[in-house]
């Protein structure tokens, strides 16, 4: 990997498209909980708030104790982001043995919509992409070349991605499934060693499943509340229609979004699966991609989360980018070269496309504004209501007297307005700010035609998905001065 400059390149790109613009976006509701979540008793806090396993939150803790900007926390994902580009490389050297297809799936993975994204976000997903690249890695390795040192790096790895996504659960069950049945998995020396590093890592991240996941399953949507999303039990047809449409679908999310894409690069990771299927460690990379995704779809019958669900596959993303890289690769000496050479050509368009909307189109929910404007308006004696899907981001920028402050209890996508009616009937005062973020809406504004008569809106500032209101008392006669209609 140090020799081949095609990677370092290819990472140079990866890294440089990840760290523009790292700061240009308020953190936002789901940014905000995951910070929380590391805060204070790491363990107990993140089982409250969050729906995955400690490690991420362990990680967020340790470095929020340096600085907590929004630049300096997120610089966390992006590390690890741009650490994925060579391991995404690994895995697909390890399992195809073909530098150029590995070149490829680390240029894919750099040029991946949501790679980058997550890469600035600051959730778990960049940690998952490179914990379960680098674990199949380290396991066809350990397969093929044992040793004492690194079945260490693999049982540690298994313990990593277990402590960062319950999804990547069906990955180690699988690679011990492989290990126990396929029979080409005995011909490989190291099968005992890896079969036992992955067990030791497992049991090492038992007990913190045992104290989390429990409290975490109760916070789980069940299947009754989203039915469309979940894998159908009442016949053959429509589980199979189920099937076929969310493995479109998961292509997309791992390409470009677009059912054209998701077909197309999909087909491009099936044929590198043929093609990848004559070397042994490609046959088990294969059996074990195939085993993932269908061990978490028909965990999807029964609940979304934690197990199931589209983000919490991202375990099988990077074989997915590994599989594409020996598709493209197998296409060189086919159709003059014109088609492989096309299909990067479309990645970098692709990438392109994505990152112009990315940066020039608002996302999350831009909290930041709102409070900057707060600050400068308000007054010593006002009070401030904020909504309780505001909580989260408002905590994090808020930098004025918390005696000001009342958090409500009632979600906006509820009828928020009878509890800010109730506020403002036992609790009068000469102004109040009212704030709103995760959910916010034109729909959600026009309730705000529902508030007390007694009050009026003096005053208001709203960014994307996020807003601040001012009421006063309304004084006799006189008409609201804002209309509710449309956004400033």
């Amino acid at each position: 990997m140090r020799s081949d400059r095609w990677l370092w390149v290819i990472l140079c790109l990866g890294a440089a498209i990840r760290l523009y613009g790292l700061g240009e976006r308020s953190l936002s509701y789901d940014e905000c909980q995951q910070y929380w979540a590391s805060q204070g008793n790491v363990l107990r806090s993140n089982r409250t708030i969050t729906l995955d396993p400690p490690a991420f939150a362990a990680l967020l803790h340790l470095q929020s104790l340096a600085a907590t900007g929004e630049i300096s926390l997120r610089l966390l994902p992006c590390l690890l982001g741009i650490l994925g580009i060579p391991a995404v490389y690994l895995l697909a050297r390890r399992l195809s043995d073909d530098a150029f297809a590995a070149r490829a799936s680390a240029f894919f993975f750099a040029l991946a919509p949501y790679p980058i994204r997550y890469s600035q976000s600051l959730r778990v997903y960049s940690l998952t992409l490179l914990a379960c690249a680098l674990l199949p890695a380290f396991f066809l390795t350990e397969l093929t070349s044992p040793s004492r040192r690194r079945s260490w790096i693999l049982g540690g790895l298994a313990c990593a991605g277990l402590l960062t996504m319950y999804g990547v659960v069906w990955l180690v069950v699988g690679m011990l499934a492989i290990l126990a049945l396929l029979p080409s998995a005995r011909e490989f020396s190291g099968r005992l060693g890896a079969g036992t590093a992955l067990v030791a890592g497992g049991l090492v991240a038992a007990p913190l499943y045992a104290y989390s996941l429990p409290a975490q399953m109760t916070q789980g949507t069940p299947a009754s509340f989203y039915d469309d999303k979940f894998l159908p039990l009442d016949g053959l047809l429509p589980a199979l229609r189920f099937l076929a449409m969310g493995l479109l679908d998961l292509f997309g999310y791992f390409s470009f979004i677009l059912p054209a894409t998701g077909l197309a690069f999909g087909a491009l990771a099936i044929f590198g699966m043929f093609h990848a299927w004559r070397r042994r460690e490609g046959r088990m990379a294969s059996v074990l991609f195939v085993f993932a995704v269908a061990a978490a779809a028909a965990a999807s019958a029964f609940r979304l989360y934690p197990f199931g669900g589209t983000r919490q596959m991202l375990y099988s993303a990077p074989l997915f980018y590994a599989f594409a890289g020996c598709g493209i690769a197998a296409l060189r000496g086919r159709f003059g070269g014109w088609l492989w050479r096309g299909i990067l050509a479309s990645l970098v368009l692709g990438c392109s496309l994505f990152l112009v909307r990315y940066h020039t189109e608002p996302g999350g929910q831009e909290m930041r504004p709102v409070l900057q404007y707060l600050s400068r308006k308000a007054e010593s004696g006002d009070r401030i209501l904020v909504n309780k899907d505001a909580i989260p981001q408002f905590r994090f920028y808020y930098g004025g007297s918390p005696d000001a402050v009342r958090w409500g209890k009632e979600t906006v996508i509820l009828d928020y307005v009878q509890e800010v009616n109730r506020i403002l009937a036992s609790e009068p005062s000469g102004r109040w700010w009212l704030v709103f973020s995760h959910g916010w809406s034109d729909e959600r504004r026009a309730l705000l035609a529902r508030l007390d008569p007694r009050y009026v809106i003096e005053d208001r500032f709203e960014a994307h998905r996020a807003a601040v209101f001012l009421l006063e008392p309304r004084p006799d006669g006189v008409q609201d001065r804002f209309s509710l209609g449309s956004t400033p």
